[in-house]
C-alpha cells in the first residue's frame, strides 16, 4: 500500500512540474522573444478592454506604444508617457502639467512593450492549446503570490508574434490587450524617449525625483 501511495505521489509531482514549466511552452515563448529581440525598435497600436462581470464593467480604450530596448513612449487616453530608462515623464496636455519621477524597473506594469520577455523570470508557463490557424495559447502563472494578478494568457500566432494577452487580476478584473499595426524600425534616436521641456515652456513640471 505504501508503494502505491509513493508511486501516486511521484506521478502527481511529475505532472505538476511539467505543467508549471512546460518545455513546449518554452519553445514557443523563446521563439517569440527572439523575434522581438532582433528588432531595433518598433511601434504598435493596441486596444485595451477591461471587464469585470460581477461588477458590470466593460470598458475599452486604444493606445500606441513605441519601444526601443528598455525605453518606451506610451500614448493612451489624453496622456503621453516617456520612459528614457532613467526617468518617467507623464504629460497631460489638457492639464498643462507633466510629472517626472525616477524610473524603477521593479514597479513596471505589464505592457505591450515588456510582455515579450515577461516569462523569463518569476513565472511558470504551460501550452494550453494549438489552434488550426497556427495560434498557440500559453498561460503564465506568477510564482509570487503577492502579485495583483494570478494569470496571464497569451495568444501567439504562427509567425511568433503576440496577437493578444489577457491579465487576470485577483479582484475579478480582466484586461485584454490586442496588438495591431506592429511596425518594426531599423533605427530610432534615444532622444525620442525624452520629454522636451523646451517645446512646452508653459507646462507645469511636478518633480517627484
Amino acid at each position: 500500500m505504501k508503494k502505491v501511495i509513493l508511486l501516486f505521489t511521484i506521478v502527481i509531482l511529475t505532472l505538476e512540474a511539467s505543467a508549471q514549466y512546460d518545455p513546449d511552452a518554452k519553445v514557443v515563448l523563446d521563439a517569440m522573444s527572439a523575434k522581438y529581440k532582433k528588432v531595433v525598435a518598433f511601434s504598435a497600436s493596441f486596444s485595451q478592454k477591461m471587464e469585470n462581470k460581477s461588477a458590470g464593467i466593460d470598458e475599452s480604450l486604444d493606445g500606441k506604444i513605441t519601444v526601443k530596448g528598455g525605453k518606451y513612449k506610451l500614448e493612451i487616453l489624453d496622456s503621453e508617457v516617456y520612459n528614457n530608462g532613467k526617468e518617467v515623464w507623464v504629460f497631460t496636455p489638457e492639464l498643462e502639467e507633466v510629472t517626472v519621477s525616477t524610473y524603477d524597473p521593479t514597479e513596471e506594469e505589464i505592457t505591450p512593450g515588456n510582455v515579450y520577455d515577461l516569462y523569463k523570470q518569476g513565472f511558470k508557463y504551460a501550452l494550453i492549446s494549438e489552434m488550426s490557424n497556427g495560434d498557440r495559447v500559453i498561460e503564465l502563472d506568477p510564482e509570487s503570490r503577492e502579485k495583483s494578478y494570478h494569470k496571464i494568457r497569451m495568444i501567439i500566432d504562427a509567425n511568433n508574434g503576440v496577437k493578444s494577452f489577457t491579465v487576470f487580476e485577483k479582484t475579478g478584473n480582466r484586461y485584454l490587450y490586442t496588438v495591431t499595426n506592429f511596425k518594426p524600425m531599423s533605427s530610432l534616436s534615444d532622444t525620442f524617449f525624452n520629454f522636451d521641456t523646451a517645446k512646452y515652456p508653459d507646462v507645469e513640471i511636478v518633480d517627484f525625483r
